[in-house]
């Protein structure tokens, strides 16, 4: 299980995860959360494929801008590409994304959402509730990690300078 947090600050977007990472009745440490390059993080939440799937995806390919049309093209082609991947390749996971500016939301159902703030994940109430307070996003992760069983630190945190263009 998972809970992911972002929130954009003046000059940055940061986005923080825990590691708690469930099979069955197993839990375990793993990475959820995504440094590519210089000007993009993200995170996953939901099957581990998925988000494996996008980091290597994002190898290659980047949104070309991070308006909803171009964020709904990228997500297009990671489908088509993951259904070459993998065939029977269906998606059960949300992404959260710190990129061109903006920190925005992609759910499997082709949903975009943008926010100064956003969670996802199984602990995303308790950690949208403490950004809305106020709090970082890795003090957001740990506010979920101690209310509720399906996250665990350690917590990991990425930023990414908030690059805009003139007059947004």
């Amino acid at each position: 299980m998972t809970v992911i947090a972002g929130k954009i600050l003046e000059d940055r977007i940061v986005i923080a995860a825990d590691s708690q990472v469930t099979w069955g009745q197993a839990k375990t440490e793993g990475t959820k959360l995504y440094k590519i390059g210089e000007n993009l993080v993200f995170g996953g939440s939901g099957h581990l494929r998925d988000v494996n799937l996008m980091r290597l995806f994002l190898d290659t390919h980047m949104p070309a801008s991070a308006d909803e049309r171009d964020v709904l093209e990228f997500y297009a082609e990671y489908i088509e590409w993951a259904k070459r991947k993998m065939s029977g390749f269906e998606a059960h996971s949300s992404f959260l994304f710190g990129f061109d500016g903006k920190l925005f939301e992609i759910d499997s159902d082709f949903d975009v959402t943008y926010a100064d703030f956003a969670a996802i994940g199984s602990g995303w109430e308790y950690a949208r509730a403490a950004l809305h307070l106020g709090h970082s996003p890795q003090e957001a992760v740990q506010v979920a990690c101690d209310l509720t069983i399906f996250c665990a630190p350690p917590v990991t945190e990425f930023s990414v300078v908030r690059q805009t263009t003139e007059g947004s």
